[in-house]
């Protein structure tokens, strides 16, 4: 019934398997008996992880992305928010056991060539390491959301949407 190791991940051989099982599952009618049984699992499985309210089931409830900091309990914590996907979508949220996003990419950046100020980026969890800062993780929602924010290259749109500006000058001792 396993597929090769290297088409493990291909859910085109799930699929298949369902769809023309031949003798892979078993006599005639064990598909069904499959699919039933498993189902009745899996819905029993959610009940203990989401409870017994099927109107307030959402994946985003069980995967979250929740980034470990490098200091640990000491750092700055981020998170958790929802997060869609699956390590087999196209946003690639893989997740570990408990659902926790164990990867994916923080960092999004699509550029218009033909119209430099259109482009756009995405970071997370923010555009600081500095915990205090405003902009410790600022993007993270955004990122969770998979949003995106403007990545503009014109000084007429930079000039539009500064936030701020820090002046970096030489020290008398470093000319």
């Amino acid at each position: 019934v396993l597929p090769a190791e290297d088409l493990a991940a291909d859910p085109r051989v799930d699929l298949d398997l369902l769809l023309s099982p031949g003798d892979r599952l078993g006599p005639p009618g064990a598909r069904e008996r499959i699919i039933l049984s498993t189902l009745a699992d899996a819905v029993a499985d959610l009940e203990r992880l989401l409870g017994a309210d099927r109107a307030g089931w959402a994946w985003g409830r069980l995967h979250r992305a929740e980034p470990p900091h490098l200091l640990g309990e000491r750092g700055a914590p981020v998170g958790p928010l929802p997060r869609g996907g699956s390590g087999d979508t196209v946003g690639a949220t893989p997740y570990t056991p408990d659902f926790r996003q164990s990867g994916g990419a923080t960092f999004r950046l699509v550029v218009d060539v033909g119209a430099w100020d259109a482009s756009v980026a995405m970071n997370s969890p923010g555009q600081s390491g500095v915990p205090g800062s405003p902009h410790h993780h600022d993007l993270f929602g955004g990122w969770a959301a998979d949003e995106a924010f403007p990545l503009l290259y014109s000084r007429e749109a930079v000039e539009r949407n500064l936030g701020g500006r820090i002046t970096l000058r030489p020290s008398p001792e470093d000319r």
